[in-house]
């Protein structure tokens, strides 16, 4: 009996320690506070035909999101309408989404976070800069695609959920 109870105390103080370990996250449970993204990417000069990882961490409270109700990177060439994605990031862990994407030209391309969670909507625009371009001649003209963006709503927009 001694052994029996011995044996139950060592099992429930690991089953406790396993379950203190396991990371903390937000509950979303305070709609007060809102909802933080970091977003970038891994390289610092990306080139043509190279890979590049794109990431959002979403924390809310200082703890990362479990599940996001929507992550999506939109991408699109300075001032050419016909190269702009819309693509489903997916979870890498909680809180952090990723996507790799590979730009086969030489260019200025833009990014944006889209990001819903703890029913709040957060959007960051980043500038990539791929290659050997001129960029300000480039930006000198304006980004048509971006003013186009505008003016459609966002649900008629084609998803692209193809991995590059």
């Amino acid at each position: 009996m001694v052994k029996n109870f011995l044996f139950l105390s060592i099992a429930s103080l690991m089953v406790l320690s396993a379950c203190s370990t396991e990371e903390k996250t937000s509950d979303c449970s305070n709609t007060l506070v809102p909802i933080e993204i970091d977003s970038g990417y891994d390289l610092s000069e990306p080139k043509p035909n190279e890979e590049v990882n794109f990431s959002t961490t979403i924390t809310h409270e200082g703890l990362p999101v479990e599940t996001a109700n929507q992550v999506e990177f939109e991408i699109w060439e300075h001032g050419n309408k016909e190269y702009h994605h819309l693509i489903e990031a997916p979870k890498a862990e909680p809180g952090v989404y990723q996507l790799d994407w590979t730009f086969e030209e030489d260019g200025v391309y833009y990014i944006y976070y889209h990001v819903t969670a703890c029913n709040m909507h957060r959007m960051e625009k980043e500038m990539v800069i791929i290659g050997d371009v001129d960029v300000d001649a480039i930006i000198s003209n304006p980004d048509t695609v971006n003013l186009e963006m505008g003016n459609i709503e966002h649900n008629n927009k084609k998803r692209d959920h193809s991995s590059h």
